[in-house]
């Protein structure tokens, strides 16, 4: 190889460096119109419905536990987690998706609507979240993304894991 061609290598191998470092990867799910995102390093998989085994007394936003080969998830409904509006009887109606998130010890199951995609954001494009978000409580949203046909909200996972009324 000439050291024209090696060069050139090395140029390309820069600018694709640059390119990742100037964007990050979000895994986006929907809930009615509203889009959201994890960070991809944060998601563990993403599965089409699984069966939810209701829990007696659990809080309203913990639909029950899945069973992911052989280990037991926490289910939390993502849209009563949110406090998202929805008709209860369109919750039954909706087959929810998984989002696989935390840690590989005690992962949890997020239920979302619909799955998106896998969207690199320009850095530049990241923004703290608003004060008011229209009908999603704010709390749980670490950032925020103008994309040219939606709000890209990025969810904190931490916050999501934490158990209602924990700081």
């Amino acid at each position: 190889m000439s050291d024209m061609q090696q060069n050139q290598i090395t140029e390309l191998d820069n600018a694709q460096e640059m390119r990742s470092e100037d964007t990050l990867e979000f895994t986006t799910f929907y809930y009615n119109d509203h889009m959201f995102g994890l960070p991809i390093d944060e998601v563990i998989e993403i599965n089409r419905a699984l069966d939810v085994t209701p829990v007696p007394l659990a809080p309203d936003y913990v639909a029950g536990v899945v069973n992911l080969r052989g280990q037991i998830l926490t289910a939390i409904n993502l849209a009563k987690r949110l406090g998202l509006h929805s008709e209860p009887e369109q919750d039954k109606e909706v087959s929810h998706n998984n989002v696989i998130t935390g840690n590989r010890e005690e992962p949890i199951s997020l239920l979302v609507q619909k799955i998106g995609d896998v969207i690199s954001v320009p850095k530049s494009q990241i923004e703290p979240p608003p004060d008011t978000i229209a009908g999603v409580d704010r709390s749980y949203v670490k950032f925020v993304c103008k994309l040219p046909d939606n709000l890209l909200m990025v969810l904190d996972k931490e916050a999501l894991e934490r158990a209602q009324g924990e700081n």
